[in-house]
């Protein structure tokens, strides 16, 4: 597997590591550029239930903006330059990224599972409200899953030395 692959089992290691130039670039901790609020927290969040949602084969890839351009099909006018995909094959120079799908809208699917995941533990067992609310996670699981209505990265080989990051989530 690709030796830029980055794994991580809890929130924190991630966002020390996800945000590492900021805390570098301002000589803090975590902690204190939490406090100072030097850190898009929303976001990392959001990543982190993304990661969390992923198969087991899937990983973030994060290209530079030069390679994105070239790669991807046109993300309805945004370019993209991290994606959600796996790594079908692999070179010593390259791999192959399959069926992947760029991050932010993922993330956001992501987000209102994890929000509807929370209103069904919240809710009590015989209700209405909890019976929509499931129907409700059970569409967004499948079009977390289908990503059907989201543009995606074609099947490409993609240079290992440009590859600015690879994660995945361990549980």
């Amino acid at each position: 597997m690709v030796d830029a692959l980055r794994t991580f089992a809890d929130y924190d290691s991630f966002a020390r590591e996800w945000h590492s130039e900021t805390l570098k670039d301002r000589d803090v901790t975590l902690e204190a550029a939490r406090k100072r609020g030097l850190l898009n927290e929303q976001d990392t969040r959001r990543l982190w239930q993304l990661l969390g949602l992923l198969d087991e084969d899937d990983v973030f890839i994060q290209l530079p903006e030069w390679l994105a351009e070239e790669k991807a099909n046109d993300v309805q006018g945004n370019l993209a330059t991290t994606f959600v995909g796996y790594i079908s094959r692999e070179t010593e120079d390259a791999v192959l990224f399959k069926e992947s799908s760029p991050v932010h809208r993922l993330m956001q699917i992501a987000h209102k599972i994890q929000s509807l995941e929370n209103g069904v533990q919240n809710t009590t067992v015989d209700s209405d409200r909890r019976k929509r609310l499931t129907d409700k996670l059970e569409e967004e699981h499948r079009r977390f899953e289908t990503r059907d209505d989201i543009p995606y990265l074609s099947d490409e080989w993609l240079p290992k030395s440009q590859l600015i990051t690879v994660i995945r989530r361990s549980e």
